[in-house]
Protein backbone atom coordinates (compact mmCIF):
# COMPACT_ATOMS: atom_id res chain seq x y z
CA UNK A 1 0.00 0.00 0.00
CA UNK A 2 2.81 2.40 0.91
CA UNK A 3 4.50 1.66 -2.42
CA UNK A 4 1.29 2.47 -4.32
CA UNK A 5 0.85 5.70 -2.36
CA UNK A 6 4.42 6.82 -3.08
CA UNK A 7 4.00 6.03 -6.77
CA UNK A 8 0.75 8.02 -6.89
CA UNK A 9 2.38 11.04 -5.22
CA UNK A 10 5.34 10.94 -7.61
CA UNK A 11 2.94 10.82 -10.56
CA UNK A 12 1.09 13.91 -9.22
CA UNK A 13 4.35 15.81 -8.78
CA UNK A 14 5.41 14.88 -12.31
CA UNK A 15 2.14 16.16 -13.77
CA UNK A 16 2.48 19.45 -11.86
CA UNK A 17 6.06 19.84 -13.09
CA UNK A 18 4.97 19.27 -16.69
CA UNK A 19 2.23 21.91 -16.35
CA UNK A 20 4.66 24.49 -14.87
CA UNK A 21 7.30 23.90 -17.56
CA UNK A 22 4.67 24.07 -20.32
CA UNK A 23 3.30 27.36 -18.99
CA UNK A 24 6.80 28.83 -18.83
CA UNK A 25 7.48 27.81 -22.42
CA UNK A 26 4.22 29.37 -23.62
CA UNK A 27 4.98 32.67 -21.87
CA UNK A 28 8.50 32.67 -23.34
CA UNK A 29 7.05 32.08 -26.79
CA UNK A 30 4.58 34.97 -26.61
CA UNK A 31 6.38 38.08 -27.84
CA UNK A 32 6.21 41.54 -26.31
CA UNK A 33 4.47 42.79 -29.46
CA UNK A 34 1.75 40.18 -28.99
CA UNK A 35 1.21 41.22 -25.39
CA UNK A 36 0.99 44.90 -26.33
CA UNK A 37 -1.50 44.05 -29.03
CA UNK A 38 -3.75 42.27 -26.59
CA UNK A 39 -3.42 44.87 -23.84
CA UNK A 40 -3.35 48.42 -25.27
CA UNK A 41 -1.07 50.82 -23.43
CA UNK A 42 -1.10 54.60 -23.32
CA UNK A 43 1.33 56.19 -25.74
CA UNK A 44 4.07 58.05 -23.88
CA UNK A 45 5.32 61.52 -24.83
CA UNK A 46 8.31 61.70 -27.16
CA UNK A 47 11.41 62.15 -24.99
CA UNK A 48 13.60 63.22 -27.94
CA UNK A 49 12.06 66.72 -28.21
CA UNK A 50 11.34 65.96 -31.86
CA UNK A 51 9.00 68.43 -33.54
CA UNK A 52 5.89 66.49 -34.58
CA UNK A 53 3.35 69.31 -34.79
CA UNK A 54 0.66 68.48 -37.39
CA UNK A 55 0.21 70.99 -40.19
CA UNK A 56 -3.24 71.79 -38.76
CA UNK A 57 -1.51 73.04 -35.61
CA UNK A 58 0.67 75.65 -37.28
CA UNK A 59 0.38 79.36 -36.57
CA UNK A 60 1.18 82.12 -39.05
CA UNK A 61 1.59 85.55 -37.46
CA UNK A 62 -0.17 84.24 -34.37
CA UNK A 63 -3.18 82.89 -36.27
CA UNK A 64 -4.11 79.31 -37.20
CA UNK A 65 -4.04 78.10 -40.78
CA UNK A 66 -7.16 76.71 -42.39
CA UNK A 67 -10.85 77.48 -41.94
CA UNK A 68 -13.49 77.39 -39.18
CA UNK A 69 -11.29 78.77 -36.41
CA UNK A 70 -13.04 81.05 -33.90
CA UNK A 71 -11.18 83.74 -31.93
CA UNK A 72 -12.11 83.38 -28.25
CA UNK A 73 -10.40 86.68 -27.40
CA UNK A 74 -12.54 88.90 -29.64
CA UNK A 75 -14.16 90.18 -26.41
CA UNK A 76 -14.83 89.07 -22.84
CA UNK A 77 -18.61 89.15 -23.35
CA UNK A 78 -18.60 85.39 -23.73
CA UNK A 79 -16.55 84.84 -20.58
CA UNK A 80 -16.97 84.50 -16.85
CA UNK A 81 -14.01 86.55 -15.62
CA UNK A 82 -13.46 88.81 -12.62
CA UNK A 83 -11.31 91.94 -12.33
CA UNK A 84 -8.08 89.92 -12.14
CA UNK A 85 -8.47 89.40 -15.90
CA UNK A 86 -8.28 92.19 -18.47
CA UNK A 87 -8.44 92.17 -22.27
CA UNK A 88 -6.44 94.91 -23.96
CA UNK A 89 -5.45 95.12 -27.62
CA UNK A 90 -6.46 91.52 -28.13
CA UNK A 91 -4.27 90.21 -25.30
CA UNK A 92 -5.83 88.64 -22.22
CA UNK A 93 -3.88 89.27 -19.02
CA UNK A 94 -4.40 87.72 -15.61
CA UNK A 95 -2.50 89.20 -12.67
CA UNK A 96 -2.97 87.46 -9.34
CA UNK A 97 -1.13 87.34 -6.01
CA UNK A 98 -2.54 83.97 -4.97
CA UNK A 99 -3.71 83.46 -1.40
CA UNK A 100 -6.23 80.88 -0.24
CA UNK A 101 -8.22 80.65 -3.47
CA UNK A 102 -7.59 79.94 -7.14
CA UNK A 103 -8.95 82.39 -9.70
CA UNK A 104 -10.41 80.93 -12.89
CA UNK A 105 -11.79 82.57 -16.00
CA UNK A 106 -13.85 80.46 -18.39
CA UNK A 107 -16.07 80.65 -21.46
CA UNK A 108 -19.82 80.70 -21.11
CA UNK A 109 -20.08 78.29 -24.02
CA UNK A 110 -19.33 74.60 -23.50
CA UNK A 111 -17.34 72.54 -25.99
CA UNK A 112 -17.12 68.80 -26.68
CA UNK A 113 -14.61 67.84 -29.38
CA UNK A 114 -12.25 70.50 -30.67
CA UNK A 115 -8.81 71.73 -31.65
CA UNK A 116 -7.43 74.63 -29.61
CA UNK A 117 -4.54 77.00 -30.27
CA UNK A 118 -3.00 79.14 -27.53
CA UNK A 119 0.02 81.42 -27.32
CA UNK A 120 0.82 82.05 -23.66
CA UNK A 121 3.48 83.81 -21.61
CA UNK A 122 3.98 83.68 -17.87
CA UNK A 123 5.94 85.75 -15.37
CA UNK A 124 5.95 86.41 -11.63
CA UNK A 125 6.97 84.63 -8.43
CA UNK A 126 6.53 80.81 -8.64
CA UNK A 127 3.91 81.49 -11.31
CA UNK A 128 1.50 78.68 -12.11
CA UNK A 129 -1.38 78.54 -14.55
CA UNK A 130 -2.92 76.30 -17.18
CA UNK A 131 -4.87 76.23 -20.41
CA UNK A 132 -8.08 74.71 -19.11
CA UNK A 133 -10.37 72.49 -21.17
CA UNK A 134 -13.66 70.78 -20.39
CA UNK A 135 -14.03 72.80 -17.23
CA UNK A 136 -17.21 72.38 -15.19
CA UNK A 137 -16.84 75.26 -12.72
CA UNK A 138 -18.78 75.70 -9.50
CA UNK A 139 -17.25 79.13 -8.92
CA UNK A 140 -14.00 81.02 -9.65
CA UNK A 141 -12.09 78.91 -7.13
CA UNK A 142 -13.65 75.50 -7.69
CA UNK A 143 -13.40 74.46 -11.35
CA UNK A 144 -13.13 70.71 -11.96
CA UNK A 145 -11.73 69.76 -15.34
CA UNK A 146 -8.50 69.45 -17.29
CA UNK A 147 -5.52 71.78 -17.31
CA UNK A 148 -2.86 71.61 -19.97
CA UNK A 149 -0.46 72.85 -17.39
CA UNK A 150 1.99 75.70 -17.05
CA UNK A 151 4.61 76.35 -14.39
CA UNK A 152 7.85 74.83 -13.02
CA UNK A 153 7.38 71.07 -12.84
CA UNK A 154 4.06 71.28 -14.68
CA UNK A 155 4.75 72.49 -18.22
CA UNK A 156 3.57 69.92 -20.75
CA UNK A 157 1.57 67.91 -18.20
CA UNK A 158 -2.13 67.07 -18.13
CA UNK A 159 -3.73 67.79 -14.76
CA UNK A 160 -7.34 67.18 -13.76
CA UNK A 161 -8.44 69.64 -11.08
CA UNK A 162 -10.55 68.34 -8.16
CA UNK A 163 -10.59 64.86 -9.73
CA UNK A 164 -7.72 62.60 -10.83
CA UNK A 165 -4.89 65.07 -10.25
CA UNK A 166 -1.91 64.30 -12.49
CA UNK A 167 -3.24 62.40 -15.51
CA UNK A 168 -0.06 62.42 -17.61
CA UNK A 169 3.29 63.88 -16.61
CA UNK A 170 5.93 65.29 -18.92
CA UNK A 171 9.49 65.18 -17.53
CA UNK A 172 10.56 68.50 -16.04
CA UNK A 173 14.09 68.00 -17.36
CA UNK A 174 12.73 67.99 -20.92
CA UNK A 175 10.26 70.81 -20.32
CA UNK A 176 13.12 73.02 -19.12
CA UNK A 177 14.77 72.61 -22.53
CA UNK A 178 11.53 73.24 -24.38
CA UNK A 179 9.86 76.18 -22.61
CA UNK A 180 10.77 79.74 -23.51
CA UNK A 181 10.95 81.55 -20.16
CA UNK A 182 9.24 84.95 -20.04
CA UNK A 183 8.42 84.54 -23.73
CA UNK A 184 5.56 83.19 -25.84
CA UNK A 185 4.92 79.45 -25.77
CA UNK A 186 2.57 77.62 -28.13
CA UNK A 187 0.07 74.96 -27.08
CA UNK A 188 -1.85 73.02 -29.73
CA UNK A 189 -4.52 70.80 -28.15
CA UNK A 190 -6.86 68.20 -29.61
CA UNK A 191 -9.73 66.80 -27.54
CA UNK A 192 -11.77 64.13 -29.27
CA UNK A 193 -13.88 61.79 -27.20
CA UNK A 194 -11.74 60.87 -24.21
CA UNK A 195 -8.53 61.12 -26.23
CA UNK A 196 -6.49 64.19 -25.25
CA UNK A 197 -3.38 65.26 -27.18
CA UNK A 198 -1.22 68.35 -26.79
CA UNK A 199 1.93 69.75 -28.34
CA UNK A 200 4.10 72.30 -26.54
CA UNK A 201 6.21 74.37 -28.93
CA UNK A 202 5.78 71.63 -31.52
CA UNK A 203 6.69 68.67 -29.29
CA UNK A 204 3.97 66.23 -28.28
CA UNK A 205 3.86 66.08 -24.48
CA UNK A 206 0.36 64.65 -23.91
CA UNK A 207 -1.27 61.68 -25.59
CA UNK A 208 -3.72 59.75 -23.46
CA UNK A 209 -7.18 58.23 -23.43
CA UNK A 210 -8.73 59.12 -20.08
CA UNK A 211 -12.17 57.55 -19.91
CA UNK A 212 -12.98 59.03 -16.50
CA UNK A 213 -12.68 62.65 -17.65
CA UNK A 214 -15.42 65.08 -18.62
CA UNK A 215 -16.52 64.85 -22.26
CA UNK A 216 -17.72 68.48 -22.37
CA UNK A 217 -16.97 71.76 -20.66
CA UNK A 218 -15.68 75.31 -20.91
CA UNK A 219 -12.33 76.66 -22.08
CA UNK A 220 -10.47 78.80 -19.60
CA UNK A 221 -7.42 79.69 -17.56
CA UNK A 222 -6.33 79.26 -13.98
CA UNK A 223 -4.38 81.65 -11.75
CA UNK A 224 -3.03 79.44 -8.98
CA UNK A 225 -3.48 79.94 -5.25
CA UNK A 226 -0.72 79.88 -2.64
CA UNK A 227 2.33 82.07 -2.03
CA UNK A 228 2.62 83.02 -5.69
CA UNK A 229 2.37 85.95 -8.05
CA UNK A 230 1.18 84.80 -11.46
CA UNK A 231 1.18 87.13 -14.44
CA UNK A 232 -0.40 85.38 -17.43
CA UNK A 233 -0.59 86.80 -20.94
CA UNK A 234 -2.56 85.13 -23.75
CA UNK A 235 -2.31 86.68 -27.21
CA UNK A 236 -3.76 83.80 -29.25
CA UNK A 237 -6.74 81.64 -28.34
CA UNK A 238 -8.56 80.04 -31.27
CA UNK A 239 -10.88 77.04 -31.25
CA UNK A 240 -12.23 74.82 -34.03
CA UNK A 241 -15.06 72.50 -33.13
CA UNK A 242 -14.94 68.98 -34.51
CA UNK A 243 -17.96 67.07 -35.72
Amino acid sequence: MKFQKDASEKKSYLIMLIIIVSAFMILSWVSTDTINFRIPVTAMPDDSLKITLPKEGRLVNGKPVGKNWVNLLASLDGWNADTMYKLKNGILQGDYYGGKLHDYAWTKKLYKDFELQALVKMDGKDANSGVCIRLNPVDADNAPGYQVDMGPGYWGCLWEEKRAGMVQQFPESLANKLVKKQDWNHYYIIAKGHHIQAWLNGVKTIDIVHEAGFAEGAIGFQLCHGDKHTILDVKTLYIKELQ
